[in-house]
């Protein structure tokens, strides 16, 4: 009965022990428990400021930084292009040929009081000027400058009366006159003069006088394809091309006979004497030949 009593209180006191080991297990899983659940707490409270803090950080910052990028792009670049543009396109200024080339012909005419034409002129005009004397260029820089007369810019006028007659061409950057005077049988070019001007600031001025240039026969017109070229100054010369004029006593307004000019005639002389002299000198050889042969002793005779 006492060995009843005995086990049974250590089977009590056994269960007692279990019982509170099981409790104090418990106890501690809900304590590990409860700290895991602090500790996502924990985390996930400090994921969310994180992710809130590079949000606001990063995001917001750069954007603005652009936005106000943009702009100083624009304004440095359009106002620097408008300025460049203009400048350049005043710096080329128009600059004479250094090469002559033939000018362009046309017929001039001149009428009197009484709507009678008393000039024709049909040539061409060109000016050769040098730049060394004018105040714009550079003393050293000696360059021939050539201007031809164009016809569609140009207008003529004058005077006419019985011993005298001028021709006055005028176009944009200047003049050219002639005057014409009538001697007895004969007429000519007596006087021409030039004023000239090119970019507003270059100047020339010339005139030559008592010429007697192309002198024909009063009724006829003269015909000169040898360029007539007259010296006006020391920096200015005016050259007359395939010229065919005629003034005083014309006939209904129209050119009379022709006649070569002194110029041409000289040309064709010199290759007609060239051919005179091979000619000439041939005969001299065909005739030094002749009298060789007939010099021959006859001393010697066949048998």
């Amino acid at each position: 009965m006492n060995r009843l009593i005995m086990i049974w209180g250590v089977l009590l006191l056994a269960g007692t022990v279990q019982s509170t080991t099981s409790k104090a297990s418990e106890s501690s899983s809900s304590t590990i428990n409860m700290s895991s659940t602090s500790h996502m707490s924990s985390s996930t409270t400090h994921s969310t400021p994180h992710v809130t803090s590079n949000t606001t950080t990063h995001s917001t910052p750069h954007t603005t930084s652009n936005t106000t990028h943009t702009p100083s792009n624009t304004t440095s670049h359009a106002p620097t292009n408008t300025t460049t543009h203009p400048t350049t396109a005043h710096t080329t200024s128009p600059i004479l040929p250094t090469k002559p080339s033939p000018p362009i012909r046309r017929e001039y005419k001149v009428k009197d009081a009484n709507n009678v034409t008393c000039i024709i002129a049909d040539m061409g005009l060109a000016l050769e000027l040098d730049n060394s004397t004018t105040v714009m260029q550079d003393k050293d820089a000696k360059v021939k400058w050539y201007f031809n007369v164009n016809p569609e810019t140009t207008t003529a006028n004058g005077t006419c009366n019985e011993s005298t007659a001028t021709l006055i061409l005028t176009f944009p950057q200047g003049s050219i006159h002639f005057v014409f005077v009538k001697d007895k049988k004969i007429y000519y070019i007596d006087d021409v003069s030039v004023n000239f001007t090119w970019n507003s600031a270059e100047h020339w001025i010339g005139t030559a006088r008592n010429l007697k240039l192309l002198s024909t026969d009063v009724g006829y017109a003269t015909k000169c394809k040898t360029t007539p070229t007259v010296k006006l100054a020391s920096n200015l010369s005016l050259s007359m091309a395939d010229v065919k004029l005629q003034a005083f006593n014309l006939t209904d307004g129209v050119f009379g006979k022709e006649k070569v000019c002194s110029a041409d005639r000289n040309k064709l002389l010199v290759p007609v004497g060239v051919a005179l002299a091979v000619v000439g000198l041939i005969l001299i050889i065909l005739l030094v030949v002749l009298l060789s042969r007939r010099r021959r002793s006859p001393g010697y005779e066949r048998i």
